[in-house]
């Protein structure tokens, strides 16, 4: 590559972390407890947009690519970690219940309440469930998944469902 074209492809990237950069840290506490490992993977997750943008074609919008390539690098990521062995779990902190609603009043406790079911979900469920957070549709869903339409618009609705269930209690843990 010339001095031109590196240029141009590192303002690329850096206009596209601009506008969509929040996507990996979301990706990476999604799939991560809180710590180095979240923070790995955001660093991996930035690294494989940099390493994969020159095969981005344009052909679908620049967060829908983002997002393919965040969730299947945190994907891989936890396949990679599942094969280290992993340090006792009892100083994991989802492993506690705490009764008393955290200190941060009742929209904390609902975003704690909605993280915890989120980790509860299949790393498959937990990526839907992350893109209908973000108000992607079935359509985008689809595309960045590689499912169809009606697929994706079905998992949706039973992810939907699922974290309903949890979060009102109808669904045991």
């Amino acid at each position: 590559m010339g001095e031109v074209a590196d240029r141009q492809r590192k303002e690329a990237y850096l206009d596209l972390l601009g506008r969509h950069g929040r996507i990996a840290p979301a990706i990476a506490r999604l799939y991560t407890p809180a710590g180095e490992d979240a923070a790995d993977l955001e660093q991996e997750i930035r690294l494989q947009w940099w390493r994969s943008l020159a095969g981005f074609s344009g052909r679908s919008k620049a967060s829908t690519w983002m997002y393919q390539v965040a969730l299947h690098t945190a994907l891989t990521f936890l396949r990679r970690r599942r094969r280290r062995p992993r340090p006792d779990s009892l100083d994991r902190a989802e492993n506690v219940a705490d009764p008393a609603p955290p200190p941060g009043g009742r929209e904390e406790h609902r975003r704690l309440a909605l993280h915890g079911a989120l980790a509860r979900l299949e790393p498959g469920e937990r990526a839907l469930a992350y893109l209908m957070l973000e108000g992607c549709g079935a359509e985008e869903t689809a595309e960045v998944t590689g499912i169809s339409a009606n697929a994706a618009a079905v998992r949706l609705h039973r992810v939907r469902a699922r974290l309903k269930a949890m979060l009102t209690g109808e669904e045991e843990g």
